[in-house]
Protein backbone atom coordinates (compact mmCIF):
# COMPACT_ATOMS: atom_id res chain seq x y z
CA UNK A 1 0.00 0.00 0.00
CA UNK A 2 1.20 3.50 -0.78
CA UNK A 3 1.83 6.06 1.88
CA UNK A 4 -0.68 8.83 2.45
CA UNK A 5 0.95 12.20 3.06
CA UNK A 6 -1.17 14.62 5.04
CA UNK A 7 -0.30 18.26 4.62
CA UNK A 8 -0.36 19.73 8.10
CA UNK A 9 -1.01 23.44 8.65
CA UNK A 10 2.08 25.58 9.00
CA UNK A 11 3.16 26.84 12.41
CA UNK A 12 2.07 30.36 11.55
CA UNK A 13 -1.47 29.14 10.76
CA UNK A 14 -1.72 26.56 13.56
CA UNK A 15 -3.15 29.07 16.02
CA UNK A 16 -5.87 30.07 13.57
CA UNK A 17 -6.88 26.47 12.99
CA UNK A 18 -6.85 25.72 16.70
CA UNK A 19 -9.04 28.72 17.42
CA UNK A 20 -11.45 27.82 14.62
CA UNK A 21 -11.64 24.21 15.86
CA UNK A 22 -12.33 25.27 19.44
CA UNK A 23 -15.00 27.75 18.37
CA UNK A 24 -16.62 25.21 16.08
CA UNK A 25 -16.75 22.73 18.97
CA UNK A 26 -18.58 25.30 21.10
CA UNK A 27 -21.09 25.98 18.29
CA UNK A 28 -21.72 22.26 17.75
CA UNK A 29 -22.22 21.83 21.50
CA UNK A 30 -24.77 24.64 21.45
CA UNK A 31 -26.69 22.88 18.69
CA UNK A 32 -26.74 19.43 20.31
CA UNK A 33 -27.47 20.51 23.88
CA UNK A 34 -31.08 20.64 24.96
CA UNK A 35 -30.69 22.10 28.44
CA UNK A 36 -31.02 25.79 29.20
CA UNK A 37 -27.30 25.99 30.06
CA UNK A 38 -26.52 26.07 26.36
CA UNK A 39 -27.49 29.76 26.32
CA UNK A 40 -24.28 30.49 28.26
CA UNK A 41 -22.13 29.25 25.37
CA UNK A 42 -22.45 32.31 23.04
CA UNK A 43 -20.60 34.52 25.53
CA UNK A 44 -17.68 32.06 25.42
CA UNK A 45 -17.31 32.71 21.69
CA UNK A 46 -17.79 36.49 21.90
CA UNK A 47 -15.46 36.71 24.90
CA UNK A 48 -12.78 34.69 23.11
CA UNK A 49 -12.79 37.24 20.27
CA UNK A 50 -11.38 39.91 22.58
CA UNK A 51 -8.49 37.65 23.55
CA UNK A 52 -7.98 36.55 19.93
CA UNK A 53 -7.73 40.17 18.71
CA UNK A 54 -5.23 41.10 21.42
CA UNK A 55 -3.10 38.02 20.68
CA UNK A 56 -3.34 38.56 16.92
CA UNK A 57 -2.28 42.21 17.13
CA UNK A 58 0.69 41.35 19.34
CA UNK A 59 1.67 38.35 17.23
CA UNK A 60 1.16 39.66 13.68
CA UNK A 61 1.65 43.43 14.06
CA UNK A 62 -0.88 44.82 11.53
CA UNK A 63 -0.09 48.11 9.73
CA UNK A 64 -2.43 49.93 12.12
CA UNK A 65 -3.52 48.60 15.52
CA UNK A 66 -6.14 51.28 16.25
CA UNK A 67 -8.97 49.68 14.19
CA UNK A 68 -8.36 46.29 15.81
CA UNK A 69 -8.28 47.74 19.31
CA UNK A 70 -11.62 49.46 18.62
CA UNK A 71 -13.08 46.16 17.38
CA UNK A 72 -11.80 44.41 20.51
CA UNK A 73 -13.31 47.17 22.65
CA UNK A 74 -16.59 46.65 20.82
CA UNK A 75 -16.57 42.94 21.61
CA UNK A 76 -16.31 43.59 25.37
CA UNK A 77 -19.86 45.02 25.81
CA UNK A 78 -21.04 42.51 23.21
CA UNK A 79 -19.78 39.61 25.37
CA UNK A 80 -21.23 41.17 28.55
CA UNK A 81 -24.60 41.60 26.81
CA UNK A 82 -24.45 37.95 25.69
CA UNK A 83 -23.82 36.97 29.31
CA UNK A 84 -26.79 38.95 30.55
CA UNK A 85 -29.00 37.51 27.83
CA UNK A 86 -27.78 33.96 28.62
CA UNK A 87 -28.40 34.25 32.34
CA UNK A 88 -32.00 35.30 31.77
CA UNK A 89 -32.46 32.43 29.33
CA UNK A 90 -31.06 29.80 31.72
CA UNK A 91 -33.48 30.92 34.46
CA UNK A 92 -36.36 30.87 32.01
CA UNK A 93 -37.07 34.53 32.54
CA UNK A 94 -37.93 37.03 29.86
CA UNK A 95 -35.08 39.36 28.93
CA UNK A 96 -36.04 42.98 29.77
CA UNK A 97 -36.56 45.15 26.72
CA UNK A 98 -35.21 47.69 26.57
CA UNK A 99 -32.58 46.80 29.13
CA UNK A 100 -28.90 46.91 29.95
CA UNK A 101 -28.15 44.26 27.35
CA UNK A 102 -29.65 46.41 24.58
CA UNK A 103 -27.56 49.41 25.63
CA UNK A 104 -24.43 47.23 25.60
CA UNK A 105 -25.26 45.75 22.17
CA UNK A 106 -25.79 49.19 20.66
CA UNK A 107 -22.57 50.42 22.30
CA UNK A 108 -20.66 47.55 20.71
CA UNK A 109 -22.17 48.41 17.32
CA UNK A 110 -21.00 52.01 17.71
CA UNK A 111 -17.46 50.80 18.51
CA UNK A 112 -17.59 48.41 15.54
CA UNK A 113 -18.53 51.30 13.29
CA UNK A 114 -15.70 53.44 14.68
CA UNK A 115 -13.16 50.67 14.12
CA UNK A 116 -14.35 50.02 10.57
CA UNK A 117 -14.39 53.72 9.70
CA UNK A 118 -10.82 54.03 11.00
CA UNK A 119 -9.81 51.01 8.96
CA UNK A 120 -11.49 52.40 5.84
CA UNK A 121 -9.89 55.84 6.24
CA UNK A 122 -6.43 54.33 6.70
CA UNK A 123 -6.86 52.09 3.66
CA UNK A 124 -8.34 54.62 1.25
CA UNK A 125 -6.41 57.69 2.39
CA UNK A 126 -7.99 60.56 0.49
CA UNK A 127 -11.71 60.79 -0.13
CA UNK A 128 -12.95 58.82 -3.15
CA UNK A 129 -16.35 60.12 -4.22
CA UNK A 130 -16.98 57.20 -6.56
CA UNK A 131 -16.59 54.65 -3.75
CA UNK A 132 -18.72 56.74 -1.40
CA UNK A 133 -21.51 57.05 -3.96
CA UNK A 134 -21.48 53.32 -4.66
CA UNK A 135 -21.63 52.59 -0.92
CA UNK A 136 -24.49 55.07 -0.53
CA UNK A 137 -26.44 53.41 -3.37
CA UNK A 138 -25.95 49.99 -1.76
CA UNK A 139 -27.08 51.34 1.62
CA UNK A 140 -30.18 53.05 0.25
CA UNK A 141 -31.06 49.96 -1.81
CA UNK A 142 -31.01 47.76 1.27
CA UNK A 143 -32.61 50.61 3.21
CA UNK A 144 -35.76 50.13 1.12
CA UNK A 145 -35.87 46.48 2.22
CA UNK A 146 -35.23 47.42 5.85
CA UNK A 147 -38.00 49.98 5.76
CA UNK A 148 -40.47 47.60 4.13
CA UNK A 149 -39.80 44.56 6.35
CA UNK A 150 -38.45 46.01 9.63
CA UNK A 151 -38.89 49.73 10.23
CA UNK A 152 -42.45 50.16 8.92
CA UNK A 153 -43.81 47.11 10.82
CA UNK A 154 -42.19 48.38 14.03
CA UNK A 155 -43.78 51.80 13.57
CA UNK A 156 -47.20 50.13 13.30
CA UNK A 157 -46.63 47.72 16.18
CA UNK A 158 -47.88 49.96 18.97
CA UNK A 159 -44.71 49.65 21.05
CA UNK A 160 -43.95 52.14 23.78
CA UNK A 161 -41.66 55.06 23.04
CA UNK A 162 -38.49 53.50 24.46
CA UNK A 163 -39.24 50.10 22.99
CA UNK A 164 -39.77 51.71 19.60
CA UNK A 165 -36.52 53.71 19.85
CA UNK A 166 -34.45 50.64 20.67
CA UNK A 167 -36.28 48.51 18.11
CA UNK A 168 -35.46 51.04 15.38
CA UNK A 169 -31.89 51.56 16.59
CA UNK A 170 -30.83 47.98 15.76
CA UNK A 171 -31.68 48.04 12.01
CA UNK A 172 -30.35 51.59 11.68
CA UNK A 173 -27.06 50.45 13.24
CA UNK A 174 -27.01 47.55 10.80
CA UNK A 175 -27.45 49.96 7.89
CA UNK A 176 -24.49 52.01 9.15
CA UNK A 177 -22.35 48.88 9.31
CA UNK A 178 -23.58 47.85 5.86
CA UNK A 179 -22.56 51.22 4.43
CA UNK A 180 -19.03 50.92 5.83
CA UNK A 181 -18.81 47.30 4.68
CA UNK A 182 -19.84 48.28 1.15
CA UNK A 183 -17.21 51.00 1.07
CA UNK A 184 -14.51 48.57 2.21
CA UNK A 185 -15.50 45.98 -0.38
CA UNK A 186 -15.83 48.44 -3.27
CA UNK A 187 -12.59 50.35 -2.65
CA UNK A 188 -10.25 47.46 -1.85
CA UNK A 189 -8.38 45.97 -4.78
CA UNK A 190 -6.60 42.99 -3.20
CA UNK A 191 -8.33 40.82 -0.64
CA UNK A 192 -6.09 39.15 1.95
CA UNK A 193 -7.46 36.14 3.88
CA UNK A 194 -7.70 38.31 7.00
CA UNK A 195 -9.69 40.94 5.08
CA UNK A 196 -12.06 38.29 3.70
CA UNK A 197 -12.61 36.87 7.18
CA UNK A 198 -13.38 40.36 8.48
CA UNK A 199 -15.87 40.95 5.64
CA UNK A 200 -17.41 37.55 6.35
CA UNK A 201 -17.89 38.58 10.00
CA UNK A 202 -19.74 41.72 8.97
CA UNK A 203 -21.94 40.09 6.33
CA UNK A 204 -22.89 37.17 8.58
CA UNK A 205 -23.57 39.52 11.50
CA UNK A 206 -25.85 41.66 9.33
CA UNK A 207 -27.60 38.59 7.87
CA UNK A 208 -28.29 37.18 11.35
CA UNK A 209 -29.57 40.56 12.53
CA UNK A 210 -31.80 40.91 9.48
CA UNK A 211 -33.27 37.45 9.97
CA UNK A 212 -33.90 38.02 13.69
CA UNK A 213 -35.33 41.54 13.58
CA UNK A 214 -37.18 40.99 10.29
CA UNK A 215 -39.16 38.04 11.63
CA UNK A 216 -39.61 39.77 14.99
CA UNK A 217 -41.04 42.89 13.35
CA UNK A 218 -43.39 41.13 10.95
CA UNK A 219 -44.55 38.23 13.19
CA UNK A 220 -44.07 39.63 16.68
CA UNK A 221 -41.62 36.85 17.54
CA UNK A 222 -38.21 35.73 16.20
CA UNK A 223 -39.06 32.58 14.29
CA UNK A 224 -35.44 31.58 13.54
CA UNK A 225 -33.89 32.61 16.84
CA UNK A 226 -31.58 29.59 17.01
CA UNK A 227 -30.41 30.12 13.42
CA UNK A 228 -29.66 33.78 14.18
CA UNK A 229 -27.79 32.77 17.35
CA UNK A 230 -25.60 30.38 15.38
CA UNK A 231 -25.00 33.12 12.81
CA UNK A 232 -23.90 35.53 15.54
CA UNK A 233 -21.49 32.98 17.00
CA UNK A 234 -20.00 32.07 13.64
CA UNK A 235 -19.59 35.74 12.76
CA UNK A 236 -17.74 36.39 16.05
CA UNK A 237 -15.54 33.38 15.34
CA UNK A 238 -14.64 34.83 11.92
CA UNK A 239 -13.58 38.14 13.48
CA UNK A 240 -11.25 36.39 15.92
CA UNK A 241 -9.78 34.27 13.11
CA UNK A 242 -9.25 37.45 11.03
CA UNK A 243 -7.11 38.95 13.80
CA UNK A 244 -5.13 35.73 14.34
CA UNK A 245 -4.42 35.10 10.65
CA UNK A 246 -0.86 36.13 9.63
CA UNK A 247 -2.18 37.99 6.57
CA UNK A 248 -3.49 40.71 8.88
CA UNK A 249 0.06 42.10 8.75
CA UNK A 250 -0.18 42.62 5.00
CA UNK A 251 -1.66 45.95 3.89
CA UNK A 252 -4.48 45.79 1.38
CA UNK A 253 -4.21 47.74 -1.85
CA UNK A 254 -6.86 50.01 -3.25
CA UNK A 255 -8.72 49.65 -6.51
CA UNK A 256 -6.55 51.57 -8.97
CA UNK A 257 -9.48 52.77 -11.04
CA UNK A 258 -12.37 53.37 -8.64
CA UNK A 259 -14.18 55.74 -11.00
CA UNK A 260 -14.60 52.97 -13.55
CA UNK A 261 -17.93 51.14 -13.31
CA UNK A 262 -17.50 47.48 -14.22
CA UNK A 263 -20.45 45.44 -15.47
CA UNK A 264 -20.78 43.43 -12.25
CA UNK A 265 -20.89 46.53 -10.05
CA UNK A 266 -23.29 48.26 -12.42
CA UNK A 267 -25.62 45.23 -12.39
CA UNK A 268 -25.62 45.23 -8.58
CA UNK A 269 -26.43 48.93 -8.37
CA UNK A 270 -29.21 48.68 -10.94
CA UNK A 271 -30.73 45.68 -9.11
CA UNK A 272 -30.78 47.64 -5.85
CA UNK A 273 -32.39 50.62 -7.56
CA UNK A 274 -35.12 48.38 -8.96
CA UNK A 275 -35.80 46.93 -5.51
CA UNK A 276 -38.25 49.69 -4.55
CA UNK A 277 -40.40 49.56 -7.69
CA UNK A 278 -40.50 45.76 -7.44
CA UNK A 279 -41.76 45.90 -3.83
CA UNK A 280 -44.51 48.33 -4.79
CA UNK A 281 -45.37 46.38 -7.94
CA UNK A 282 -45.68 43.05 -6.12
CA UNK A 283 -47.52 44.82 -3.27
CA UNK A 284 -45.46 43.16 -0.56
CA UNK A 285 -47.45 43.08 2.68
CA UNK A 286 -50.21 45.19 1.14
CA UNK A 287 -47.89 48.20 0.90
CA UNK A 288 -50.04 49.91 -1.73
CA UNK A 289 -52.72 50.50 0.89
CA UNK A 290 -50.23 52.40 3.09
CA UNK A 291 -49.49 55.79 1.51
CA UNK A 292 -46.83 56.64 4.08
CA UNK A 293 -44.79 53.56 3.17
CA UNK A 294 -45.19 54.26 -0.54
CA UNK A 295 -44.10 57.87 -0.01
CA UNK A 296 -40.98 56.81 1.90
CA UNK A 297 -40.05 54.22 -0.73
CA UNK A 298 -40.59 56.70 -3.58
CA UNK A 299 -38.46 59.27 -1.75
CA UNK A 300 -35.68 56.74 -1.30
CA UNK A 301 -35.97 55.78 -4.95
CA UNK A 302 -35.61 59.45 -5.90
CA UNK A 303 -32.47 59.69 -3.77
CA UNK A 304 -31.16 56.54 -5.45
CA UNK A 305 -31.80 58.02 -8.87
CA UNK A 306 -29.97 61.22 -7.89
CA UNK A 307 -27.00 59.22 -6.62
CA UNK A 308 -26.96 57.20 -9.82
CA UNK A 309 -26.95 60.41 -11.89
CA UNK A 310 -24.02 61.72 -9.84
CA UNK A 311 -22.27 58.38 -10.31
CA UNK A 312 -22.83 58.58 -14.07
CA UNK A 313 -21.41 62.12 -14.06
CA UNK A 314 -18.28 60.91 -12.28
CA UNK A 315 -18.02 58.05 -14.77
CA UNK A 316 -18.37 60.49 -17.70
CA UNK A 317 -15.75 62.80 -16.21
CA UNK A 318 -13.45 59.85 -15.68
CA UNK A 319 -13.98 58.68 -19.25
CA UNK A 320 -13.22 62.20 -20.51
CA UNK A 321 -10.04 62.44 -18.45
CA UNK A 322 -8.95 59.01 -19.64
CA UNK A 323 -9.62 60.06 -23.23
CA UNK A 324 -7.57 63.23 -22.73
CA UNK A 325 -4.83 61.18 -21.11
CA UNK A 326 -4.91 58.67 -23.96
CA UNK A 327 -4.79 61.50 -26.53
CA UNK A 328 -1.86 63.08 -24.69
CA UNK A 329 -0.06 59.75 -24.57
CA UNK A 330 -0.74 59.29 -28.28
CA UNK A 331 0.74 62.71 -29.05
CA UNK A 332 3.76 61.97 -26.87
CA UNK A 333 4.19 58.61 -28.56
CA UNK A 334 3.89 60.19 -32.01
CA UNK A 335 6.47 62.81 -31.06
CA UNK A 336 8.76 60.08 -29.76
CA UNK A 337 8.33 58.11 -32.97
CA UNK A 338 9.12 61.22 -35.02
CA UNK A 339 12.20 61.87 -32.93
CA UNK A 340 13.23 58.24 -33.32
CA UNK A 341 12.70 58.39 -37.08
CA UNK A 342 14.68 61.63 -37.28
CA UNK A 343 17.46 60.12 -35.20
CA UNK A 344 17.43 57.02 -37.39
CA UNK A 345 17.61 59.25 -40.44
CA UNK A 346 20.53 61.16 -38.96
CA UNK A 347 22.34 57.96 -38.05
CA UNK A 348 21.73 56.56 -41.54
CA UNK A 349 22.99 59.82 -43.07
CA UNK A 350 26.09 59.78 -40.88
CA UNK A 351 26.80 56.18 -41.86
CA UNK A 352 26.71 56.97 -45.60
CA UNK A 353 27.98 60.58 -45.78
CA UNK A 354 31.17 62.42 -45.07
CA UNK A 355 30.81 64.28 -41.73
CA UNK A 356 32.82 67.32 -42.93
CA UNK A 357 31.41 68.08 -46.37
CA UNK A 358 28.11 66.20 -46.26
CA UNK A 359 28.99 64.41 -49.51
CA UNK A 360 28.51 60.69 -50.02
CA UNK A 361 31.28 58.56 -48.54
CA UNK A 362 33.00 55.57 -50.07
CA UNK A 363 30.36 53.10 -48.85
CA UNK A 364 27.49 55.00 -50.46
CA UNK A 365 29.59 55.53 -53.59
CA UNK A 366 30.11 51.78 -53.95
CA UNK A 367 26.35 51.15 -53.58
CA UNK A 368 25.57 53.73 -56.24
CA UNK A 369 28.24 52.42 -58.60
CA UNK A 370 26.99 48.86 -58.10
CA UNK A 371 23.59 49.90 -59.45
CA UNK A 372 24.70 52.42 -62.08
CA UNK A 373 27.62 50.50 -63.60
CA UNK A 374 25.71 47.24 -63.57
CA UNK A 375 23.22 48.51 -66.16
CA UNK A 376 25.67 50.34 -68.45
CA UNK A 377 25.77 49.56 -72.18
CA UNK A 378 26.98 51.15 -75.39
CA UNK A 379 23.66 52.95 -75.68
CA UNK A 380 23.54 53.96 -71.99
CA UNK A 381 27.03 54.67 -70.76
CA UNK A 382 28.22 56.35 -67.56
CA UNK A 383 31.26 58.27 -66.48
CA UNK A 384 33.51 58.09 -63.42
CA UNK A 385 35.78 60.98 -62.43
CA UNK A 386 38.42 60.83 -59.72
CA UNK A 387 39.82 64.17 -58.50
CA UNK A 388 42.85 65.06 -56.44
CA UNK A 389 43.44 68.69 -55.35
CA UNK A 390 46.69 70.32 -56.41
CA UNK A 391 48.25 72.50 -53.72
CA UNK A 392 46.00 71.39 -50.87
CA UNK A 393 48.93 70.22 -48.75
CA UNK A 394 50.49 73.69 -48.85
CA UNK A 395 47.22 75.23 -47.59
CA UNK A 396 47.12 72.79 -44.70
CA UNK A 397 50.78 73.37 -43.83
CA UNK A 398 50.68 77.17 -44.01
CA UNK A 399 47.15 78.07 -42.84
CA UNK A 400 46.30 75.10 -40.62
CA UNK A 401 43.86 72.22 -40.73
CA UNK A 402 40.82 74.38 -39.95
CA UNK A 403 41.52 76.41 -43.09
CA UNK A 404 41.97 73.16 -45.01
CA UNK A 405 38.59 71.91 -43.76
CA UNK A 406 36.90 75.14 -44.88
CA UNK A 407 38.56 74.78 -48.27
CA UNK A 408 37.26 71.20 -48.62
CA UNK A 409 33.71 72.35 -47.78
CA UNK A 410 33.93 75.06 -50.46
CA UNK A 411 35.30 72.57 -52.98
CA UNK A 412 32.39 70.20 -52.25
CA UNK A 413 29.89 73.01 -52.86
CA UNK A 414 31.51 73.95 -56.20
CA UNK A 415 31.58 70.36 -57.39
CA UNK A 416 27.92 69.83 -56.44
CA UNK A 417 26.93 72.96 -58.35
CA UNK A 418 28.59 71.67 -61.54
CA UNK A 419 26.69 68.37 -61.79
CA UNK A 420 23.09 67.33 -62.31
CA UNK A 421 20.64 66.06 -59.69
CA UNK A 422 20.98 62.46 -60.88
CA UNK A 423 24.78 62.54 -60.54
CA UNK A 424 26.72 61.83 -57.35
CA UNK A 425 29.67 63.62 -55.77
CA UNK A 426 31.58 61.68 -53.11
CA UNK A 427 34.59 62.34 -50.93
CA UNK A 428 36.93 59.38 -50.74
CA UNK A 429 39.11 60.84 -48.01
CA UNK A 430 41.66 63.64 -47.61
CA UNK A 431 41.55 65.79 -50.76
CA UNK A 432 40.26 63.00 -53.04
CA UNK A 433 36.81 63.18 -54.63
CA UNK A 434 34.85 61.04 -57.07
CA UNK A 435 31.97 61.82 -59.41
CA UNK A 436 29.53 59.32 -60.91
CA UNK A 437 27.84 60.70 -64.04
CA UNK A 438 24.85 58.87 -65.47
CA UNK A 439 23.84 58.76 -69.15
CA UNK A 440 26.88 60.49 -70.64
CA UNK A 441 28.67 59.72 -73.89
CA UNK A 442 32.30 60.54 -74.67
CA UNK A 443 31.57 64.14 -75.67
CA UNK A 444 29.37 64.81 -72.61
CA UNK A 445 32.05 63.29 -70.39
CA UNK A 446 34.64 65.65 -71.84
CA UNK A 447 32.29 68.61 -71.26
CA UNK A 448 31.90 67.62 -67.64
CA UNK A 449 35.65 67.40 -67.08
CA UNK A 450 36.10 70.88 -68.57
CA UNK A 451 33.28 72.19 -66.40
CA UNK A 452 34.98 70.74 -63.30
CA UNK A 453 38.33 72.29 -64.25
CA UNK A 454 36.57 75.61 -64.79
CA UNK A 455 35.16 75.40 -61.23
CA UNK A 456 38.70 75.85 -59.88
CA UNK A 457 39.58 78.94 -61.93
CA UNK A 458 38.34 81.40 -59.32
CA UNK A 459 40.17 81.59 -55.97
CA UNK A 460 38.62 80.18 -52.81
CA UNK A 461 37.89 82.78 -50.16
CA UNK A 462 38.22 81.37 -46.62
CA UNK A 463 36.12 82.64 -43.65
CA UNK A 464 39.19 84.54 -42.48
CA UNK A 465 38.99 86.58 -45.70
CA UNK A 466 42.14 85.10 -47.22
CA UNK A 467 41.94 83.95 -50.86
CA UNK A 468 43.76 80.79 -51.93
CA UNK A 469 44.10 79.10 -55.33
CA UNK A 470 44.02 75.37 -55.81
CA UNK A 471 43.52 73.32 -58.94
CA UNK A 472 42.64 69.69 -59.49
CA UNK A 473 43.86 66.71 -61.46
CA UNK A 474 41.19 64.49 -62.95
CA UNK A 475 41.20 60.87 -64.01
CA UNK A 476 38.20 59.95 -66.15
CA UNK A 477 36.79 56.60 -67.20
CA UNK A 478 33.80 56.02 -69.49
CA UNK A 479 31.87 52.82 -68.77
CA UNK A 480 30.02 51.26 -71.72
CA UNK A 481 29.19 47.88 -70.22
CA UNK A 482 28.56 46.19 -66.90
CA UNK A 483 31.67 46.81 -64.81
CA UNK A 484 32.61 46.05 -61.22
CA UNK A 485 33.02 49.17 -59.02
CA UNK A 486 36.53 48.12 -57.98
CA UNK A 487 37.60 47.83 -61.59
CA UNK A 488 36.16 51.22 -62.53
CA UNK A 489 37.84 52.90 -59.56
CA UNK A 490 41.14 51.28 -60.37
CA UNK A 491 40.99 52.45 -63.98
CA UNK A 492 39.98 56.00 -63.00
CA UNK A 493 42.81 56.05 -60.44
CA UNK A 494 45.24 54.97 -63.14
CA UNK A 495 44.07 57.87 -65.30
CA UNK A 496 44.41 60.23 -62.34
CA UNK A 497 48.00 59.12 -61.83
CA UNK A 498 48.74 59.92 -65.49
CA UNK A 499 47.07 63.36 -65.11
CA UNK A 500 49.20 64.27 -62.08
CA UNK A 501 52.32 63.02 -63.84
CA UNK A 502 51.53 65.30 -66.79
CA UNK A 503 51.33 68.36 -64.54
CA UNK A 504 48.73 70.18 -62.43
CA UNK A 505 45.26 71.09 -63.61
CA UNK A 506 45.16 68.23 -66.13
CA UNK A 507 42.66 65.62 -67.28
CA UNK A 508 43.59 62.10 -68.33
CA UNK A 509 41.18 59.60 -69.86
CA UNK A 510 41.50 55.90 -69.32
CA UNK A 511 41.42 53.99 -72.59
CA UNK A 512 40.83 50.26 -72.34
CA UNK A 513 43.19 48.14 -74.55
CA UNK A 514 41.45 47.14 -77.75
CA UNK A 515 41.59 43.65 -79.22
CA UNK A 516 43.43 43.60 -82.65
CA UNK A 517 41.34 43.07 -85.77
CA UNK A 518 41.47 39.68 -87.59
CA UNK A 519 43.56 41.23 -90.49
CA UNK A 520 46.09 42.59 -88.02
CA UNK A 521 46.32 39.24 -86.26
CA UNK A 522 46.98 37.51 -89.64
CA UNK A 523 49.69 39.99 -90.57
CA UNK A 524 51.32 39.56 -87.18
CA UNK A 525 51.44 35.77 -87.57
CA UNK A 526 53.03 36.06 -91.10
CA UNK A 527 55.71 38.39 -89.82
CA UNK A 528 56.77 35.86 -87.24
CA UNK A 529 57.13 33.02 -89.69
CA UNK A 530 55.66 29.58 -89.68
CA UNK A 531 57.77 28.34 -86.81
CA UNK A 532 57.33 31.35 -84.53
CA UNK A 533 55.46 30.67 -81.26
CA UNK A 534 52.08 32.28 -80.65
CA UNK A 535 51.46 35.08 -78.01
Amino acid sequence: MGRVHLRLPSRRHALVWAYAAAGSAVIVTYLVMSSAERYLLPELVSGSVVLAILVGVARNTPPSVVPWYLLAAGMVPYAVADTIWGLYQTRGEEVPFPGVADILYLTSYALFAAGLVTLARQQTGRLHWAGLLDAAIVTLGFGILVWSFVLAPYLRSGLSAWQLVFSLAYPVADLVLLSITARLMLTTGTYTPSFLLCIGWLLLLLAADGLYYGTLATNGTAIAESVSEVGWMVSSLLLGAAALHPSVARPTRLVTDQERLCSRRLSTLVALILMGPLIVLVDVGGIRDRPVDVTVIVSMMACLSLLLVLRAAILAQHAHSRAVQARTQTLVLAASLREQAELQKQLSHQATHDPLTGLANRALLNERMQVTLGRCSVFSSAGLLMLDLDGFKEVNDTLGHSAGDELLIDVAQRLTSRVRDQDMVARLGGDEFALVLEGVDAEALRDFTLRILDAFQDPFVLPSGQAVRVTTSIGARRITGPTAPTEALRDADTALYRAKAAGKNQVAYFEAPRSPSPRAQHAQRRSRGPGAPGI
